[in-house]
C-alpha cells in the first residue's frame, strides 16, 4: 500500500483499501447417529489503510526591514559563507538550520519570533485531525504551490515544515521531489560573463542547497535534530533519475515494531502526528550564473507499509505525470502546428493545454494601467489534477494583450484589435484569425511574474488560479 502527497500542483493518491469475504462451516453427519454441528460462520478479512493526511507551513527570509521586528537580542552571520553547528554559541539558533545558518538568533524564542514574521504560507497548521481523516486533512485541498518564489537571490533563505499522519498503519515514508521544467530563461549580460556560467545548464538547480530533518514541529533544528541529507535541491530531492524516491527518513518506531524487517530503517508508527523540514538556501558566494533560471519541481511525501517491507521502495515511477502534451512547440491539439482557429478571439476548439494556469492577466496598450476584472466563462482541458489548462475568458473592457502563467512561462496572445473575449491555452504557439500567439520563459524580455505585460503595454488585471475558481474543477 502506498500514499503520495505532491507540493506545486500535484495530489495525493489515494489510499487503497479492498474487503473480501469469505465464509466457511464444516459438519458431518448422520439420522442414525447422534449428531452435533459447530459452525464458524461469517469469517471475513479485510485489508487495512494507509492514509497520509497532510498540514505544512513556509517561511521566506529575504532580509526585509520587519524580519527581525520584537526580538529580544540581536541577529548574527557567520564568519564564512555558511555557519556550522559548532560555530554556534550557547543557546543559539541557526538558521535556516544549525548545520547550515546564514543567521544567528540568540534564543528559542527569538527563532520562533523570526519564524512568526517570515510565515507566508501554511494550511491545516496545528489543525491536523485524529484518523479517519476528514476531507481537508487531504492534500487535495491544499492550495499549491506551497513554495512560489519569484527574485530568489543570494543570502535568501527558507523552509517548508510538513506535517503528517498516517491511517492507520506504520510505513516507511520518503520526501521526494520530481524536476517539471528548467530553463536559463536566456543569458543576462552579467550571467553571460560569468566564469561559473555554463551553456544550456540550469544552475539555479546545483547552487541552491537543501537540508533535510525530521522535526518535533517547531520548525527550527533543536535538540537531537540532525539533517539526514544535506546537498543541492537536484540531490536532496531525488532528481537525478528516474526511479528515485528521494530522501529516506527515519521514524519513530523499530521496522519490527510495525512488523517490517528486521534491520530495516525505522518505520513512523500510525496514527501519530510527525514533522519534517525541507529547508533551503542561496550561498552568498554564487551570483551572476543563476541570474533568471528558474526551475519547477513537485515536492512531496511517499509512503508504504511497514509490514512485510523492508523499506527498500517498491515505486520506481516520477511523482506524476504532469499533463498537456509532448509536441516541442507545445501545439494544444490543432491540425496543424500554429494553433490555428475559426474565430477572432484565438478560440481553438477542442483543446489540450501543456500544465496547469497559474494566473491570467490582461494588458492595453501605452503606459496607462486600468483595472478590469477577468472571469473564466469555461474550462475548455484540465490536467490530471483538474486544474484547468485551457479556459474560455471575458473581461469588462477591451485588451490588446492576454497572457496565461503556467509553469515558469508565459503563453502571450496578441490582439490586431482590441477584444473582450477569448480563449487561452497554456503552451500555445503560432498564429490565429486575429492575432498572434506565442509561449516564453516567464523572464524573458525583461518580463517577470509581477510585472507580466510585455513592453509598450500597460497592466489591466490579473487574477490567480485559486481566485478565479478554475482548480480542482474535474
Amino acid at each position: 500500500m502506498d500514499d503520495q502527497f505532491d507540493i506545486s500542483r500535484r495530489k495525493a493518491l489515494a489510499a487503497l483499501g479492498t474487503i473480501g469475504v469469505a465464509s466457511a462451516g464444516a459438519g458431518l453427519g448422520t439420522s442414525a447417529y447422534f449428531s452435533d454441528q459447530e459452525t464458524f460462520d461469517n469469517n471475513s478479512l479485510v485489508a487495512g489503510t494507509l492514509d497520509v493526511g497532510v498540514a505544512y507551513s513556509a517561511h521566506y527570509s529575504n532580509w526585509s526591514a520587519d524580519e527581525d521586528d520584537n526580538l529580544a537580542g540581536d541577529i548574527r552571520m557567520p564568519a564564512g559563507q555558511v555557519g556550522t553547528a559548532d560555530e554556534l554559541e550557547s543557546g543559539e539558533v541557526g538558521l535556516p538550520a544549525n548545520d547550515a545558518w546564514l543567521i544567528a538568533v540568540e534564543s528559542t524564542t527569538d527563532a520562533e519570533q523570526f519564524l512568526s514574521n517570515t510565515l507566508y504560507d501554511s494550511y491545516n497548521d496545528g489543525d491536523l485531525g485524529p484518523c479517519p481523516l476528514d476531507e481537508g486533512d487531504q492534500a487535495d485541498g491544499i492550495d499549491r504551490p506551497v513554495i512560489d518564489l519569484d527574485d530568489v537571490k543570494p543570502g535568501d533563505f527558507g523552509e517548508v515544515t510538513f506535517d503528517f499522519i498516517l491511517c492507520d498503519n506504520p510505513g516507511f515514508v520518503w520526501l521526494d521531489g520530481t524536476l517539471r521544467a528548467a530553463s536559463e530563461n536566456g543569458l543576462t549580460e552579467p550571467e553571460a560573463d560569468d566564469p561559473d556560467e555554463e551553456a544550456g545548464v540550469v544552475e539555479l538547480l546545483d547552487v541552491v542547497q537543501a537540508a533535510v530533518w525530521i522535526d518535533d514541529g517547531n520548525n527550527y533544528q533543536n535538540g537531537t535534530e540532525s539533517p539526514l541529507a544535506v546537498g543541492s535541491i537536484r540531490t536532496v530531492l531525488g532528481m537525478l533519475g528516474e526511479g528515485s524516491l528521494g530522501t529516506a527518513l527515519n521514524g519513530d518506531i523499530p521496522a519490527e515494531e510495525g512488523g517490517g524487517a528486521a534491520g530495516a530503517r525505522n518505520c513512523f508508527s500510525g496514527g501519530t502526528e510527525h514533522s519534517v523540514v525541507f529547508a533551503w538556501w542561496v550561498p552568498v558566494d554564487h551570483g551572476n550564473e543563476i541570474q533568471s533560471d528558474s526551475a519547477t519541481f513537485d515536492l512531496g511525501l511517499y509512503a508504504e507499509q511497514c509490514r512485510h517491507n523492508d523499506g527498500s521502495g517498491m515505486n520506481d515511477e516520477p511523482t506524476g505525470d504532469p499533463g498537456g502534451d509532448d509536441d516541442e512547440n507545445g501545439d494544444t491539439g490543432d491540425d496543424d502546428d500554429n494553433g490555428d482557429d475559426d474565430d477572432d478571439n484565438g478560440d481553438t476548439g477542442d483543446v489540450e493545454g501543456a500544465q496547469a494556469i497559474s494566473f491570467l492577466a490582461a494588458c492595453v496598450e501605452g503606459d496607462t494601467p486600468i483595472s478590469t476584472d477577468i472571469t473564466v466563462t469555461n474550462v475548455l482541458d484540465t490536467d490530471d489534477d483538474g486544474d484547468a489548462t485551457a479556459v474560455e475568458w471575458e473581461t469588462d473592457d477591451p485588451v490588446d494583450v492576454f497572457i496565461a502563467k503556467y509553469s515558469t512561462n508565459f503563453t502571450t496572445y496578441y490582439y490586431d484589435s482590441p477584444v473582450t473575449s477569448g480563449t487561452a491555452v497554456t503552451g500555445e504557439d503560432g498564429s490565429f484569425a486575429g492575432g498572434t500567439v506565442e509561449t516564453t520563459g516567464q523572464f524573458a524580455d525583461g518580463r517577470s511574474p509581477n510585472d507580466p505585460c510585455p513592453d509598450g503595454f500597460a497592466s489591466a488585471g490579473k487574477e490567480e488560479a485559486d481566485e478565479l475558481g478554475i482548480l480542482n474543477v474535474d
